[in-house]
């Protein structure tokens, strides 16, 4: 079994190398997340790239891109690495991103929505926890939301054995039961566009965590019809990945519509429907996705999650 690689705790004082895997950001709001970021007692570090917009959908080519990454990791002043925004473009870079650097260099490294398709691929390919929780672009206009950023900035910060994260808005049950397992997931098409692939994270899994581990899966969705959503969710049925499934959260479906069919089933009935044969606990609506309030989870730590006490807790840090 491989060994789990965990970052070192942020501390203040420390920098923090801002990157744009996927789209540009403009200098209006790149300088207002280094404002943010300075006032919370933190150094800002930004890739040469961040503002080299092609279009309005990628900050620059994929060599350029993948060059940001590398230099975050590889930059000895540089303690962890935010994604500013989400969009496209993240599965583009994957072929040029040195992940020996990653493995000698382990950061915080955090971000969610496009962010999803680089935490899979750095956990198949390195074994380090990552974090699935706010961009940077969106951190000055949190903080005033009080539980996103405090659990945000916890979950960097500290080494606390525990943390529970408590529902913000109302949870779910869709199955009822509590399990426990190492926290596996992010956007659920991400994950899937990696599935068949050199960075497909289900093949890395048994390798990092052992054959017999079973994992709390979470994930979220936006701007996608549910009939797509559906097909994804068969996809990871039919790989076989539902067998070390201990339990399901699902997060915030944003924007989520079925268009293409009048009589689909309706969310949860077709959830139950894709889990039913494993009999696992679900719960839905559970604070994290593109959706504020949002909680930062880690990705690859072990967690115990309730449906009918609405409980989600990590039972060990993503820090060192």
């Amino acid at each position: 079994m491989a060994q789990i690689i965990k970052p070192q705790a942020l501390k203040p004082g420390d920098t923090i190398g801002l990157i744009t895997p996927s789209e540009p950001v403009t200098q209006v709001c790149l300088e207002k997340i280094i404002r943010f970021l300075e006032k919370n007692g933190y150094k800002v570090k930004t890739g040469a790239h961040v503002q080299k917009a092609i279009g309005d959908y990628v900050a620059g080519t994929p060599a350029e891109r993948a060059n940001d990454l590398n230099w975050a990791f590889s930059d000895p002043e540089i303690q962890a690495v935010f994604a500013v925004v989400g969009g496209m473009g993240a599965s583009q870079i994957l072929d040029q991103v040195i992940f020996d650097v990653i493995v000698q260099n382990p950061k915080i490294f955090v971000g969610y929505s496009d962010t999803t398709t680089l935490q899979m691929a750095i956990l198949a390919r390195t074994g380090m926890v990552t974090f699935h929780g706010p961009n940077a672009l969106s951190l000055p206009d949190l903080r005033s939301t009080g539980y996103t950023m405090t659990n945000f900035w916890r979950m960097l910060t500290t080494r606390d054995e525990k943390i529970l994260i408590k529902p913000q808005s109302v949870w779910q049950e869709v199955r009822e039961g509590s399990c426990e397992g190492v926290t596996f997931g992010g956007n659920l098409s991400c994950i899937c566009k990696l599935l068949g692939t050199k960075w497909d994270p289900l093949v890395a899994l048994p390798k990092l965590f052992g054959e017999e581990t079973k994992y709390l899966f979470f994930w979220e969705e936006d701007y996608e019809q549910f009939s797509e959503i559906a097909r994804n969710l068969w996809q990871l049925r039919n790989s076989g990945f539902f067998e070390k499934v201990s339990g399901m959260m699902i997060g915030k479906l944003t924007a989520v519509a079925e268009k293409d069919y009048q009589n689909f089933p309706q969310k949860k009935d077709l959830i139950k429907q894709v889990t039913e044969p494993y009999n696992f606990p679900v719960l839905y609506g559970v604070d994290f996705g593109h959706e504020v309030p949002k909680a930062t989870i880690p990705i690859g730590v072990r967690a115990l999650m309730d449906t009918k006490e609405k409980r989600l807790e990590l039972l060990e840090p993503g820090v060192v």
